[in-house]
């Protein structure tokens, strides 16, 4: 009789859960709560790990190291080769329950999807609404997942520190109604100028911040261009994606134009540390709580 009602139990427990999950490439059957999950997009390791879920396989660890840092991936989880071309072999051998991709990933999508069910998510997609998708992504993938509940803590804590950072600085910062530019080198004359459509821009806004740069962007919700263009607002704090490389920071300190510039003289630059400016939600919470520690700082500088 036990053994009957165990599998009875077992069995609602199935049935109960059993779902149809929508993606951005299809849908895909669940019978039971994926627990061995693979991410090949760093965005949503992230999120992933931020559900308190360690995945077991993930794309270039070194690189989510250095460009993303947190949340951590833990040591157990398995490279799996790169984000646009995994190693399909490593992959069969884990026997995931499921592979979480982005839309940029499509053309594997067929042959991931014979590997184990496999879900695309964006953030960076043509809505360029970066933080919008990631609550919506933070929500589905705590459903998926059976995480509901952090899921739904994350986006109201998110949310809440973007407001309560906002207020800080328009309290603290001597320079925080100053709009913001934010800029990544390419090289020693090009830099990527990020804005309309970017995380760090929707960031700000949530923050009730301004950004300074308001010309077109591209779909990631940067804009490519000269070092010159740079000059047009010197007015601003100046927040360039770290970290720089030294012979990067050499070339500005000797520099006789960036030394000229008023957000220079006016000791309103700043290093921001390794933040994924592709990422989800922590990542939105680090840029948040780093612009707050550098702008209100500005008088012990």
């Amino acid at each position: 009789m036990k053994i009957l009602v165990a599998y009875i139990a077992c069995f609602f427990s199935f049935t109960a859960f059993a779902k149809e999950v929508s993606h951005e490439l299809g849908s895909a059957n669940f019978e039971y709560t994926p627990v061995r999950v693979v991410t090949l997009d760093w965005a949503l390791t992230e999120t992933v790990l931020s559900l308190g879920i360690e995945p077991i396989g993930v794309a270039d660890i070194k690189g989510y190291n250095s460009w993303v840092a947190e949340p951590e991936v833990g040591d157990a989880a398995i490279d799996v080769g790169s984000r646009r071309e995994p190693n399909f072999e490593s992959l069969l051998k884990l026997n995931p329950d499921v592979i979480l991709i982005s839309k940029q990933m499509s053309a594997a999508y067929p042959q991931l999807n014979s590997i184990a069910p496999t879900l695309a998510y964006s953030i960076y997609n043509s809505n360029k609404s970066p933080f919008d998708s990631a609550v919506s992504i933070t929500r589905d993938l705590g459903d998926l997942l059976d995480k509901s509940t952090q899921a739904e803590r994350i986006i109201s804590d998110t949310q809440n520190k973007l407001l309560t950072n906002g207020q800080k600085i328009k309290e603290q910062s001597a320079n925080g109604t100053q709009p913001l530019l934010f800029v990544r080198f390419v090289d020693e004359k090009t830099v990527r100028i990020h804005s309309d459509g970017s995380l760090a821009n929707d960031t700000i806004e949530k923050m009730g911040l301004t950004n300074s740069w308001q010309e077109p962007t591209n779909l990631w919700g940067f804009t490519t261009a000269g070092i010159e263009k740079v000059a047009e607002h010197q007015k601003t704090n100046l927040m360039i994606f770290g970290p720089l490389k030294e012979v990067e920071r050499k070339q500005l300190l000797q520099s006789p134009l960036w030394q000229a510039m008023e957000f220079t003289r006016n000791d309103s630059v700043y290093e921001l540390p390794a933040i994924w400016t592709f990422g989800g939600l922590i990542a939105s919470q680090r840029f948040s709580d780093q612009i707050t520690s550098q702008l209100t700082n500005q008088s012990n500088k």
